[in-house]
Parts: structure tokens; C-alpha cells; sequence
């Protein structure tokens, strides 16, 4: 590529100033593990509603996060919580909290394979929001990506309705959280974002379930699940958060269908949930439009 050549590319890519470096690769895969894993704890977690157990995680976490962000700021190292931030814990808490109702009313493995479609959710979204350029390949992979929903959703009906609709609501709050994501400013305290959405959640799963007639606290092994659950709900949030900033959507948005397969280990290896042929037809649709989108255009 000539030098002319390389200035052209560099003032038509949208995520330029972006680092293109393997951190945010790893630190997406990681934060991609511990949101499948928070959400195997949490649905493991047994003698609760769910909005309770939602409510006592989010609990669990923003205690966890108060201790971070008080020794953060004896240090003199307080960040600020802007408008974009507020608005991406608005839409975390609301992709979170339908996510986590979503996980006890489907096989996890069903709710990740609805969920895949969110990085073709999202390039139309820039499309339409952000303006962004939307050539042909990427019409053909949002279709595929829509098909292999459709494909997934068709057996799927006999489930709950009302986890179908809680996994589409939480796949579009998710995509529109990773576009304000891509706006956060450099020196805007992404642990101010996540408390806020922590508390968020809670409250809202709080409000679902109502206030328990008998209060009780957890068995220890549902405390330890919870806690865990906490944990690595907090990876998944700031990692994400990390991830974006070294790294494009480009780069992210494909290793999204790493969280298929660990549901599908973790449906089968716990609850004994294993896709059947139609699901499987869906996830390669979906699989198959994602790397139709992250096939380098020609030159």
C-alpha cells in the first residue's frame, strides 16, 4: 500500500486513533467468559426469586465496587461520571436486567444463540445512528444474522414467550450500550459507570420480585454462588469497557460467538440442555453473516 494509499484508509476508518493491538482481544474474551459465567452462577442460584438474586449480585457488587472506587480516590485517582457514561449504565442495567430474567426462563444456551445476533444488531445501528457507512456484505450478513434468529425462534416458540422477549429486548439494549460505549471520553471513570448500572439492576430486579414476605439470608452455597456471580459480573462490565477502548468494534464484535460456545458447554455439562439441529442451523446463519461482516472489503 503506498503512503497516499495508507492516509486515504486512515481518514475513512471510523475507529481511527483506536489501538488495534491483541490487549482488547484478550480482555474481550475474558470479559465475554465471566458474563456466561456470572450468568451459570446466578441461575444456579437456588431458593430465591430471580429478582431477588439479581437484586442481592448487584448488592454483592456495587459493595465490591464502593471498597475499589474509595481506594481509588484516597489516592486522588476519582474519575467523573459524564452524560455518555450515565447513559450507558442506563442501557446496561436495562440489556442486564432483561438478560438475567431471560436466564431463568431458557435453556442458556438458546438465550446466547438469540444474543449472537448483537454485533449485526449493532453495525445497523451505527448505520442508522452513527451514520456509518453500511455496504452491501454487511445488508447480506444482518439478513443471514435476522434469518438465523428467526431459524432459532421458530422451535423455540414452545419455550417461554416471555424469555424470548426479554432475550430480544436485552440483544438490542446491548447493542445500543456498545454504541455509546464507543463514545466514552478517554477520561471518564468506567467504575462510576458500572456502580451506577449495578444499582440499577438491583433495584429493578428488586421491583420485579417485590419485597419477600419472610426475608432469609441465602445458604451458604447460594452466598458463595452470588458472590462468584458478582465477581464476574463486574469482569465482564469493566473488561468490556477496557476492551473497546484498545480495540474497534471490528475487532470485538466477532469474538461475541465465543459466549455460544460457552453456554452450550455449560448447558450441557450442568443441566443436560443440548441444541437440537434447527438451533444449530440458526448459529451457523448467524456465525456465517458475522464473518460475511468481518470479511475485509476488497480493494
Amino acid at each position: 500500500m503506498s503512503a497516499e494509499s495508507r492516509i486515504v484508509a486512515r481518514t475513512e476508518d471510523p475507529t481511527r486513533g483506536v489501538p488495534c493491538g491483541s490487549g482488547g482481544t484478550r480482555l474481550a474474551l475474558a470479559a465475554l467468559f465471566c458474563g456466561v459465567a456470572s450468568s451459570v452462577l446466578l441461575k444456579g442460584v437456588g431458593g430465591l426469586a430471580p429478582g431477588h438474586a439479581i437484586a442481592l449480585r448487584s448488592g454483592l457488587a456495587i459493595a465490591l465496587l464502593a471498597v475499589v472506587i474509595g481506594v481509588r480516590a484516597a489516592r486522588g485517582r476519582v474519575g467523573r461520571l459524564d452524560r455518555a457514561g450515565a447513559a450507558r449504565a442506563a442501557l446496561d442495567a436495562l440489556a442486564g436486567l432483561t438478560f438475567a430474567l431471560a436466564i431463568f426462563e431458557l435453556p442458556l444456551a438458546l438465550l446466547s444463540a438469540i444474543q449472537a445476533a448483537m454485533p449485526l444488531v449493532s453495525v445497523a445501528l451505527a448505520a442508522l445512528v452513527l451514520r456509518e457507512p453500511l455496504p452491501r456484505r454487511a445488508l447480506l450478513a444482518i439478513a443471514m444474522g435476522f434469518a438465523g434468529v428467526i431459524v432459532i425462534l421458530n422451535p423455540g416458540l414452545g419455550a417461554s414467550p416471555l424469555g424470548l422477549a426479554l432475550a430480544l429486548i436485552s440483544t438490542l439494549a446491548y447493542a445500543c450500550r456498545d454504541l455509546v460505549t464507543r463514545r466514552l471520553r478517554p477520561e471518564a471513570d468506567m467504575l462510576k459507570s458500572v456502580i451506577l448500572s449495578s444499582l440499577l439492576i438491583g433495584a429493578a430486579g428488586l421491583a420485579t420480585a417485590g419485597l419477600p414476605a419472610a426475608p432469609r439470608m441465602p445458604h451458604v452455597p447460594d452466598l458463595a454462588r452470588l458472590l462468584a456471580a458478582a465477581v464476574t459480573f463486574l469482569g465482564a462490565n469493566t473488561l468490556i469497557i477496557a476492551a473497546f477502548r484498545r480495540a474497534p468494534v471490528a475487532r470485538i464484535a466477532p469474538l461475541r460467538y465465543t459466549s455460544i460456545l460457552w453456554a452450550l458447554l455449560f448447558d450441557a455439562a450442568i443441566w443436560g440442555h443440548y441444541p437440537d439441529a434447527a438451533t444449530w442451523a440458526g448459529i451457523a446463519l448467524i456465525v456465517t453473516g458475522g464473518l460475511i461482516l468481518l470479511r475485509p472489503a476488497s480493494p
